[in-house]
């Protein structure tokens, strides 16, 4: 069985991971903008996607007229009002799990925003063409975050699955430290809202597998995971591929 470590264990200093934590729960994904973030918030964000990436990740921070850098999706609210932008850009020549990296890279990115008080997207469908950045060898860019000021968040937009629905068992009789992780992955973002994850206990592991989606959903859940022990120490591991990650820590730390 592949044991491999994932590279995300104590890569964020306790000062990170405790200002990611309580973002968590004021994230909201923002289609509808004021205006492009402020001087000093672009510097802080500039700074932050330079400390956040994961091997094989980069993230550079960019500006495109939305109009320009986005698709139309039927149904969905355009997003319009910033021309700021971060690329999250992944290179699976350099590192094999480097687009579940970008997931936790970029959702590390989010968080930070999010606590600097500008508004975020992650968005799929946007125009390459549109994202002018040199990319090297092997590098894609899977992704775009929009970033600007936003007045309000409707909070009633923000659905989310019940807990047991992402649950292969009634989570109630986990271990506190099980249940709050898997609090925390109920509030990620995901592609068009699927939140293609499963979550199941066993002994003193917590496993998420992923169901459907993509590796940025991935990388995006084991983020939220993570800091769902807060401070607790904690382990994870790939079990026998990729799309399963297995988090242990004991009762007794």
């Amino acid at each position: 069985m592949n044991m491999e470590a994932c590279g995300l264990n104590r890569f964020f200093a306790p000062a990170q991971r405790e200002r990611f934590f309580h973002a968590v729960a004021r994230r909201r994904s923002v289609r509808t903008y004021t205006a492009d973030p402020d001087v000093g918030q672009m510097s802080a964000l500039n700074y932050a996607a330079a400390r956040v990436c994961l091997p094989g990740v980069r993230i550079v921070l960019g500006e495109a007229p939305a109009a320009l850098l986005y698709r139309h999706l039927p149904f969905v609210t355009a997003i319009s009002g910033t021309s700021r932008y971060a690329a999250v850009i992944a290179n699976g020549q350099a590192d094999p799990h480097a687009a579940i990296h970008a997931g936790i890279s970029g959702e590390a990115l989010v968080l930070e925003a999010t606590a600097l008080g500008v508004g975020t997207c992650w968005v799929m469908a946007f125009k390459r063409k549109s994202v002018d950045i040199p990319l090297q060898a092997g590098e894609k860019v899977l992704a775009v975050i929009a970033l600007g000021r936003f007045e309000n968040r409707d909070e009633s937009a923000r659905k989310r699955k019940k807990l047991t629905e992402i649950c292969a068992e009634d989570p109630s009789p986990w271990p506190l430290w099980a249940y709050n992780a898997a609090e925390c992955v109920r509030q990620a973002p995901s592609a068009l809202n699927r939140q293609p994850w499963r979550l199941s206990f066993s002994g003193r592991t917590l496993l998420l597998t992923q169901t459907g989606g993509c590796d940025l959903d991935m990388g995006i859940a084991l983020l939220h995971l993570s800091l769902g022990l807060e401070q607790r120490p904690h382990e994870i591991r790939w079990e026998t591929g990729k799309n399963i990650a297995s988090i242990l820590s004991e009762d007794r730390i």
